[in-house]
């Protein structure tokens, strides 16, 4: 008997939109000892870094920034070393986010504890952390901290859609759907990106809670601000197969390949729902393609899955001819 599909369930974004949307820019340099041309410089030049997707000498600028402030704020200031200059605490802010870019979500919640020691009012800082320890796995730390974001800012998208993120997490997709709303209410000057974003995640939502027909609808209108998406139309083939619209779903996944052609999941379906309806060495084909993905990933043990799928689909091909000769 052929095992069951593994690899249809629908795809979220991740929080991606806070490591996004919530950079500091710097500051000036406030009155005090700091030695400008040190602190002030590597803090800059760490900015410029993140812009760049440049994470590894980001770190280095901001440990580098973090040093000299240190060196140069008096240790009997250096509670009040944000009075200072603003940018003690961003540089620690924004390392937590280089971390979070570098995965080492411990490091970051780690920072941002220390940027909120110097600044307990930082909203980006809470923000940042809640990302870290929801990384980790803390969902509920991770929400504590997006409800102090949201207290001191109410009007943050971020804050609203990651603390949905980690509802969702926890199962709790009612209360994940009620901050996706909330996030698209808080929007003053809605951006596509972030539209998509959060209409592809309520469609986990409710695919989750067995409401295809709304995750359908969320998964459109993904695809509708952002036409590129690949995970919308994976995630929309993967609510058309649980409704038995094999054929649409067949569509929709030959849709999200043509944007992301690496989509492993993505072939592997479509192979197993050809398989269903028949036509057997188009779905050979979808399953080595997705093998070959898989291996090129360095996920072994789906590889290793998919090769023995392939070969009881084989010996189901041999005993059925041999059943008729």
């Amino acid at each position: 008997m052929l095992a069951k599909n593994a690899f249809n369930k629908p795809i979220g974004f991740g929080i991606l939109l806070s490591l996004l949307i919530f950079l500091f820019n710097p500051a000036s340099v406030a009155a005090s000892e700091i030695d400008p041309t040190s602190a002030q410089e590597w803090f800059n030049a760490g900015i410029e870094q993140i812009e760049r997707e440049n994470y590894q000498q980001a770190l280095l600028d901001f440990d580098n920034a973090i040093l000299f402030w240190k060196r140069y704020v008096p240790m009997t200031d250096y509670a009040n070393a944000n009075a200072l200059d603003p940018d003690f605490t961003a540089a620690y802010s924004n390392r937590c986010l280089v971390q979070i870019h570098l995965n080492n979500y411990l490091q970051a919640k780690q920072d941002c504890t220390q940027a909120l020691q110097h600044q307990s009012d930082n909203h980006s800082a809470y923000l940042n952390r809640g990302l870290a320890t929801y990384r980790l796995g803390d969902y509920q730390s991770a929400i504590a901290d997006y409800n102090v974001a949201i207290q001191l800012e109410p009007n943050s998208v971020s804050a609203y859609y990651n603390r949905g993120l980690a509802y969702a997490a926890q199962d709790n997709y009612l209360e994940a759907i009620a901050d996706y709303n909330r996030a698209f209410c808080a929007m003053s000057v809605p951006d596509n990106f972030q539209l998509a974003t959060i209409y592809n995640d309520r469609g986990l939502a409710y695919f989750s809670l067995g409401d295809f027909e709304l995750a359908i609808a969320d998964f459109d209108r993904a695809i509708h601000f952002d036409t590129n998406n690949a995970l919308a139309y994976y995630n929309r083939a993967c609510a058309c197969q649980r409704k038995g619209h094999y054929r649409e779903a067949i569509h929709h996944f030959t849709l999200s390949l043509q944007r992301d052609p690496n989509r492993a999941e993505a072939y592997i379906s479509r192979g197993l729902i050809r398989y269903q309806l028949g036509d057997r060495q188009t779905a050979l084909a979808d399953l080595r393609l997705g093998a070959e993905c898989f291996c090129q990933q360095g996920q072994l043990v789906a590889y290793q899955q998919i090769l023995k799928l392939i070969e009881q689909i084989k010996q189901t091909f041999t005993d059925f001819e041999s059943i008729i000769v």
